[in-house]
């Protein structure tokens, strides 16, 4: 199987997939088969505190589809936790310089190229294959820049043009808050802005993600030739699931 990094650079079909931020592996299998290309686990803003929640999961997704984990911030050991228990790659949050993009690169990396540190752990069969991962593991782990405050989107030819980054991907509600307008991804300051990320990463040849809340939004970026696309959550499937349930039986009562 292609590494998430080799087909974030091919030709292929976009790789769609969805968030997920329950710390249950019975809710992430039954997503697993519903056959999407990846899996954003999300330590961000959920219970996916600890790295055996997230390992569980991991368990689960791999190796059918790609799993990747958004950090909660941009902490060297944060990254190298995730990247142990076996993550294909990491999010990471708020990057708004090319500087912090070099850091999370450089966190995700052993020597020379960076400052990982080895550890026995899941990611290399617990040191059955240590071998073999420290010699690949730079070149297939993926790290993926999170872009979503107006700092990142005026650095983003400095982001896009860092040695060893996988992709940058676009958060617009948070980006919509620091542009002063929470929550309409509509605005025009909004529109703007994701614009300019996406012509600095066609011009460097970085592919792009974003975050979609709808089927609609995600299929606009299906033609807009967009590479990582994330489509609604495991919560937000539940909620819709059972509210479409509801009014098939009740109707409008």
């Amino acid at each position: 199987m292609p590494t998430l990094k080799e087909r974030l650079g091919d030709d292929g079909p976009p790789l769609i997939g969805t968030l997920l931020t329950l710390d249950s592996p019975e809710s992430a299998a039954v997503l697993r088969v519903a056959g999407l290309s990846w899996y954003f686990l999300d330590q961000e803003h959920s219970p996916l505190l600890t790295s055996s929640a997230v390992q569980r999961l991991l368990e689960v997704l791999q190796p059918q589809a790609h799993a990747v984990v958004r950090v909660p911030s941009n902490d060297p050991v944060l990254i190298a936790r995730a990247l142990d228990a076996g993550a294909d790659g990491v999010i990471v949050p708020h990057v708004t310089s090319g500087r912090d993009a070099a850091a999370a690169v450089a966190a995700a990396s052993y020597p020379p190229e960076g400052r990982r540190s080895v550890g026995i752990a899941r990611a290399h069969g617990y040191g059955a294959d240590l071998a073999p991962y420290l010699k690949g593991a730079n070149a297939g782990v993926s790290v993926i820049a999170q872009v979503e405050d107006a700092a990142a989107v005026a650095q983003i030819d400095q982001i896009v043009a860092t040695p060893g980054l996988a992709a940058v991907y676009i958060g617009p509600y948070d980006l919509s808050g620091s542009l002063g307008v929470l929550g309409q991804l509509g605005h025009p300051a909004v529109v703007e802005a994701i614009a300019r990320v996406r012509g600095a990463c066609a011009r460097a040849t970085m592919p792009l993600g974003i975050f979609c809340a709808t089927p609609a939004a995600a299929r606009a970026e299906v033609a807009a030739g967009t590479r990582l696309i994330t489509v609604g959550s495991d919560v937000g499937l539940l909620r819709e699931g059972a509210s479409a349930l509801r009014a098939a039986v009740m109707g409008g009562s």
